[in-house]
This record gives C-alpha cells, sequence and structure tokens, in this order.
C-alpha cells in the first residue's frame, strides 16, 4: 500500500496536481479515521458511562442511608387543650401545653438487611453494562460498513474515470488522424463531424463523473466523521480481487454476530426484570438507627441553649398482603416480554441465516460475473483496436469501427457494473459473518 501511495504521488507530481494540503488515504486508514473520530462513539461512551452509574445506583440501595433533619418550630398561637368541669374543677380548665420556640436536630442511619428485590437488581448490572459495550461495538461496525461501502463509491468512479479518460485520449488521437486525412480528400466531413460528436460526449460524460466523485468523496468523509473542507485522495486500485475474499463452505454461527448477542443480552436482562418483579411478593427486612436533640423554651435564647438528646434503635419488616392486583399485572407483563424476547430472538437469527445464504450466493455469482465481464471487455478492446487499426489503414469503414466502439463501451459499462456488485457483494458478505473488522484488518 505505501509503494502504491509513492507511484500515486509521482504520478501526481508529473501531470501537473497541486497535492499541497492533500492527503492521500487508503481504505484502512479511512476505518481507523472513522473510529477515532467519528461523533457517534461519544454517544455510546456515554451509555457505557452511564450503565455504570446505574451499577453504582443498584448497588447504593444496599448501603447505609444517613439523613440528619433540623426543624425551628415558632408556636405562634398553642394549641388549647380543653379539661371538662367537674374532673379538677366545677368548671372547665384550659390549658396550653408546649413552648413558643422548639429546636429538633436528628439523625438517622437505615440499613437494608433483606431485600430480595433489590439483589436482583444489582446481578442485573453486569448484563446492562454488557449491553452497552455491545451496543458500542455494533455502532462501530455501522461505522466500518458506511466508511467501506462510502470508499468503495469512490474507487469505482475512479476507475469509470480511468475508463473515460482512456477513451477520450483514443478519440483525440482519432480525430486528429481523421482531420488529417480529411484535408487530403480521403475521407468525408460527416466521418469528423461522427467522432466530434462521440468525444462531446465523452467528454459530457467526464464532467459529470467528476461532480459524482466529488459527491461520492464528500460522502465518505461524511461517514468517517471528517469535516467537509478536509482534502483527500483516494489511491486507485491496481488489482481490485484484494478487496474480495472467496467464499469457504461454512456452518453459519449466529453467536459471532453482534445482533444475536445484543438479543440474547436483552432476554437475559428481561428474565432478571421477571425476578425482581417475582422479588416484590417477599418481606423484606431493615434496621434503623436514630439519635437527635431538641431543646424548648419561651425566649428565642432558650431554644438554642438548654438542649435534651434522645436516641432510638429499631427493626422494620415490610409484608406485602394486597396491592389490588398491580403486582400480579406487573409480573405478568414482564413475563409475556419475557416470551416475546425469546421469539425475537428466533426472528433475528433466522433473519441473519438468510441475510448469510443470500449474500454468499450473490457474492459467488457476482465474482463469475466479474470474471465473464473483465474477459469480454477484454475481447472488446482487443477488437476496437484492430477494427482502428484497419480503419486508419483505409481497410473498414468508421462505421465498423464505431460499432466496435459500442461494443467496447458496452463491455467497460457491463465490467463497471460487475464490480460494483462484486465489492458490495462481499461487503455485505462479511458484514452477515460479523467478520467486518477481521475483514478490513487484511489491508
Amino acid at each position: 500500500m505505501k509503494k502504491n501511495k509513492i507511484i500515486f504521488y509521482l504520478i501526481l507530481f508529473v501531470f501537473g496536481f497541486d497535492i499541497h494540503g492533500q492527503q492521500t488515504i487508503s481504505l484502512k486508514e479511512c476505518v481507523d479515521y472513522a473510529l477515532k473520530n467519528h461523533l457517534s462513539h461519544s454517544l455510546y461512551d456515554n451509555e457505557i458511562a452511564s450503565a455504570k452509574q446505574k451499577s453504582t445506583e443498584a448497588l447504593a440501595g444496599y448501603l447505609p442511608q444517613v439523613a440528619t433533619n433540623i426543624t425551628f418550630d415558632d408556636n405562634l398561637k398553642r394549641q388549647v387543650s380543653v379539661i371538662p368541669a367537674g374532673a379538677f374543677s366545677p368548671n372547665e380548665i384550659r390549658v396550653q401545653f408546649g413552648n413558643q420556640y422548639n429546636t429538633n436536630v436528628v439523625a438517622q442511619v437505615d440499613q437494608v438487611i433483606y431485600d430480595k428485590s433489590m439483589l436482583v437488581g444489582i446481578k442485573a448490572a453486569e448484563p446492562n453494562n454488557q449491553l452497552s459495550l455491545l451496543k458500542k461495538e455494533q455502532n462501530q461496525d455501522v461505522v466500518i460498513y458506511n466508511t467501506v461501502n462510502a470508499y468503495f463509491q469512490v474507487l469505482v468512479y475512479l476507475e469509470q474515470e480511468k475508463i473515460i479518460l482512456e477513451n477520450e485520449k483514443k478519440y483525440r488521437d482519432l480525430l486528429g488522424i481523421l482531420k488529417l486525412r480529411l484535408e487530403k480528400g480521403v475521407i468525408k466531413k460527416t466521418d469528423v463531424d461522427r467522432t466530434q460528436s462521440s468525444l462531446n460526449n465523452i467528454i459530457s460524460q467526464k464532467s459529470i463523473l467528476q461532480t459524482n466523485k466529488q459527491v461520492a468523496l464528500n460522502r465518505l468523509k461524511n461517514a468517517m466523521g471528517m469535516p467537509l473542507n478536509e482534502e483527500i485522495v483516494i489511491i486507485p486500485m491496481t488489482n481490485y480481487e484484494s478487496f474480495v475474499n472467496i467464499p469457504q463452505e461454512s456452518v453459519f454461527e449466529a453467536g459471532n454476530i453482534l445482533d444475536h448477542k445484543i438479543q440474547r443480552n436483552n432476554i437475559l436482562l428481561q428474565e432478571f426484570d421477571v425476578k425482581r418483579k417475582q422479588a416484590s411478593f417477599m418481606p423484606t427486612v431493615s434496621m434503623y438507627a436514630r439519635y437527635g436533640v431538641m431543646s424548648f423554651g419561651n425566649d428565642l435564647g432558650a431554644a438554642f441553649s438548654n438542649w435534651v438528646d434522645f436516641s432510638t434503635i429499631g427493626l422494620k419488616a415490610n409484608i406485602p398482603i394486597f396491592s389490588g392486583y398491580r403486582k400480579n399485572s406487573q409480573l405478568k407483563q414482564s413475563e409475556l416480554s419475557l416470551l416475546s424476547a425469546k421469539t425475537n430472538l428466533k426472528l433475528t437469527d433466522n433473519n441473519l441465516n438468510l441475510a448469510f445464504r443470500n449474500s454468499n450466493a450473490q457474492l459467488q455469482k457476482s465474482q463469475s460475473d466479474l470474471g465473464i465481464n473483465r474477459e469480454n471487455l477484454s475481447f472488446a478492446k482487443e477488437v476496437f483496436e484492430s477494427s482502428t487499426f484497419e480503419y486508419q489503414k483505409g481497410v473498414s469503414t468508421l462505421s465498423d469501427l464505431l460499432n466496435a466502439d459500442y461494443s467496447y463501451k458496452e463491455a467497460q459499462s457491463n465490467y463497471i457494473t460487475s464490480l460494483i456488485n462484486v465489492l458490495s457483494s462481499t461487503l455485505e458478505f462479511e458484514k452477515s459473518k460479523g467478520n467486518l473488522k477481521s475483514y478490513i484488518s487484511q489491508f
């Protein structure tokens, strides 16, 4: 690949291209850049960090909970208690209990001793962390796929450009010869006009192609997460077969594919949710310890000076008896979600298997088509060159030459189409195996 870069720089220099501020970039370098710089990665890094915080949150419920409560009351109008007449006096007695000011400072420690639902939540933290990692890995595969696909599109335009430039050169040379022959009166002017028209069409196609190539480059930069104003040059390939892995006889392994792993992880999390809903029917036990001080008086100063302390320890059990069928309904919903998750896994595996078999068959067909079209292109080129030589010698007519040229261009178009198919089908095949990273590491 480094040798290709050096040759490509020399070609650009010889033909006078300005390479200042531009960088040539290979497929592997494009993927490496995308894996480091695409903005979507930060979203999944945030999900991983969030999952870790959820693990801490789940564990925190089983750690001591400490709280302090401070109150200061100014009893603007204290409650009056009435002692009925006859008990202590022939008349009723009205008494105001308490003080004008009252200050309380209380600290309490709560500790869960047994809560099955909370324990299940702690165990579910690990598969939740694993799920966030799998989603990040899945996003990396998406970025790789988009980058490689965009890179292949640029390569196809480069191959088309090479063919168009070759055709342009041939027609310019032919037009020069025809003009000389026209001056000598050997041919008709219509032959020159027809050739000039064909050359104009090639020039027009080249202009459209250059625009499409720039659009494809912008798509590639967007897929990589690269600023669109960055200037890059893709290295043309001399051997496109290097991108193609010939499929070997292999057994489909769904367990190697991220979609399967994520669905399996979702089932595990749903199983934990069922267990958590089942645990909500069980008693919970906790203990607490409380220590406080209080001060009171009818003067404001006394409310902060005459402190009296107190303390309490206790054990608390919460026994669920009847929740109005709310917990039963939640449990049934969770169990149905678990059944759906298992069904989705089977559907996912079936779809993955279908994608694997179809992409395998498509790759083999596209490779066969590429070989046939490459051979046809070689034959059509020989016929065109032979027709050109015969026409220059005056043995054949311009119509024969243009017919050979039409066949040659058709062979070129078929070759480009088969090249697109073999590149895209190779990419789809590697994706269906869950093998994108290994595939890219070869380059």
